[in-house]
């Protein structure tokens, strides 16, 4: 039976109206994820993950309401009466934000949404470029792929894992991005249902406002096309490349170099398979599905297996993805600089 003590403290807290049931969101790893509708309107609460520091959401708020100001759709974190962006209840911090319109997807109903995601993202990086911001609050080395090979190289695998730690632990290094690469602020988790689309397949909203960060447009990318081309445990090539053609729609793609594109899509792939690992360690940190799996160690094997599944099946068909990929760059180049 689940467990709703807190819905009463918080509908009080943040005046949020007379709640119907509320309705559990299953598709996050990380938060404790419901919508609500009441008498006052529709919205999302999320009980914080323990390991991310409540300044996280004024972090948010904060990019949150100056993206919103330059017309681009994201949601607004709500203020209890005395001003408070959290409720601390049954030893947990929880927040409420607005519900935009919209429907999200787990996987991309055709290329066109792609598209749109795309152009969305292109939008968003050329808004960010303009913008400086000193974060509060950062998720431990999030995207530092260095140190988290480092944390994984100290563990002593089990024979259960030991194959998948030598895997990464071995090919990891030879991924790592050249130094140098230009950094602005970017989203940090550009999953596809963190987009949301009208029922014409119109972009109307990018939600998820945790890991926004400075780091550069390869990674960003790198997360967003691993992301928008899996099906399973392969990659669909004709998907990256609707995604980054949305993308140059905006004038962003001619500064990237197609190479570097892949090996960050490489990349993260395997960075979030030692993150898999890590917590098959730790056992702590993702949510997982007790339904198909007997524990949360079982879950987060399953899920480094595929990530290096999908690293396999990319490396093998990078040499058929970086043409078209080097077509679209030159024909931006080109519109860039006639």
């Amino acid at each position: 039976m689940l467990d709703l003590t807190w819905l009463d403290p918080l509908v009080q807290h943040f005046q949020l109206g007379d709640p119907d049931p509320p309705e559990a969101i299953r598709v996050g790893l990380i938060h404790q994820t419901w919508k609500l509708n009441t008498s006052e309107g529709s919205f999302i609460a999320q009980r914080l993950h323990p390991r991310l520091d409540p300044a996280v959401t004024e972090d948010g708020q904060a990019v949150g309401q100056w993206l919103r100001q330059q017309g681009f759709p994201v949601p607004q974190f709500r203020r209890a009466r005395d001003g408070s962006l959290h409720l601390s209840w049954a030893e947990g911090l929880w927040r409420v934000m607005e519900c935009l319109p919209g429907s999200s997807h787990s996987t991309p109903p055709d290329g066109s949404y792609l598209e749109e995601a795309g152009a969305a993202v292109g939008r968003l990086h050329r808004l960010l470029a303009q913008w400086q911001y000193r974060f509060r609050f950062q998720i431990p080395h999030f995207h530092d792929t260095a140190h988290l090979w480092q944390q994984l190289r100290q563990r002593d695998p089990a024979p259960e894992v030991r194959a998948e730690w030598q895997f990464l632990i071995e090919t990891v290094p030879h991924l790592l991005l050249p130094s140098g690469i230009p950094t602005q602020i970017i989203h940090g988790d550009l999953k596809f249902n963190n987009f949301l689309f009208d029922e014409q397949g119109q972009f109307v909203g990018l939600v998820d406002l945790d890991t926004f960060m400075y780091h550069n447009l390869y990674v960003e990318l790198g997360d967003a096309l691993r992301s928008w081309g899996k099906r399973g445990n392969t990659f669909q090539p004709k998907a990256i490349l609707a995604g980054l053609r949305g993308y140059a729609q905006t004038g962003n793609l001619h500064t990237l170099q197609p190479e570097l594109i892949i090996q960050g899509i490489q990349l993260i792939t395997l960075e979030l398979g030692i993150r898999f690992l890590q917590d098959w360690f730790e056992d702590c940190y993702w949510n997982w599905d007790p339904q198909r799996y007997p524990s949360r160690k079982a879950h987060n094997l399953a899920r480094c297996q595929q990530q290096i599944c999908l690293y396999q099946d990319l490396t093998q068909m990078a040499p058929q993805l970086l043409e078209p990929m080097r077509a679209l760059v030159a024909a931006a180049r080109e519109l860039a600089f006639g």
